[in-house]
């Protein structure tokens, strides 16, 4: 994570390990959390362009920073994040109670679709378990892979993936992450489409993955918002990052959201 921000950027940590993910959309609603709904059409074309250039139909996705499963859901059904804002939240919400078998109801009969088969990767136990059971993962890796490397198990997991998206954990997880799940799903030579937040920079991460033969491509026209700033302390410290790095910073001035890059890695010749 970029230095300056230690102590100053909104902590989400007391909200991504609890048995239930309604802590998890309150603090997120708070903040007008949006990406994973602004880069669900970013992704969906992605995974048009891959089957195009790879000829497949179904496809494994490895999911970093997974949490409760978010894109998972929005991903493989008509789902929109407000609906599952209110589902969660609203008093007479079809998600507002915590009985298992009615969550996982819920999303079984909004068609989930079964060409799309997401691996998730998070520390929070938890909110990988959820997302398990409910069947928006097919499996769940939680292991904070900043710190140690993947089990024999764990490797397999991930192996003959298609495609490692992320839309948050930049800043948290760092190229040690990225490395080490490309390493594990490396033969399959997937793709890695991720939205970095600002200001955090994605160099190391690019670096690792053009060890592997990716060439990674900043694409202006994918850049989403992100959130709202938490407090005026954290919208200046961001701000301040991004002068530093010499980041253009208009939409985050302007606008009271903090944006994020969306990068695509891919073989030579491939992506888009």
């Amino acid at each position: 994570m970029y230095s300056n921000l230690q102590g100053t950027k909104h902590d989400f940590t007391a909200a991504y390990n609890c048995t239930w993910p309604h802590s998890y959309f309150r603090a997120h609603l708070a903040l007008d959390y949006v990406i994973p709904d602004r880069a669900k059409p970013v992704f969906e074309r992605i995974f048009a362009d891959y089957r195009r250039c790879r000829r497949k139909t179904r496809l494994k996705i490895i999911d970093v920073g997974c949490s409760y499963g978010v894109n998972a859901a929005l991903l493989r059904t008509d789902l929109d994040l407000d609906e599952l804002y209110a589902a969660y939240l609203q008093p007479s919400g079809s998600l507002s109670g915590r009985r298992e078998i009615e969550h996982a109801n819920f999303f079984r009969n909004r068609g989930l679709r079964d060409d799309i088969q997401f691996v998730g990767v998070d520390p929070s136990f938890r909110a990988v378990r959820y997302a398990q059971r409910l069947g928006l993962l097919e499996a769940g890796i939680t292991a904070d892979l900043e710190t140690r490397d993947l089990t024999i198990e764990e490797h397999g997991a991930l192996a003959d993936s298609d495609i490692l998206i992320s839309t948050g954990c930049v800043g948290y997880a760092s190229e040690l992450t990225f490395g080490r799940v490309y390493h594990a799903s490396a033969p399959s030579r997937p793709w890695v489409v991720t939205f970095a937040m600002h200001p955090f920079s994605y160099h190391g991460i690019a670096a690792v993955l053009r060890d592997f033969g990716l060439e990674t491509k900043l694409i202006d026209r994918f850049r989403q918002r992100q959130r709202r700033f938490s407090t005026p302390a954290e919208r200046e410290t961001i701000l301040n990052a991004m002068a530093t790095l010499g980041m253009e910073d208009r939409l985050e001035r302007t606008t009271g959201y903090v944006y994020a890059s969306c990068y695509i890695s891919a073989p030579p010749g491939e992506a888009l």
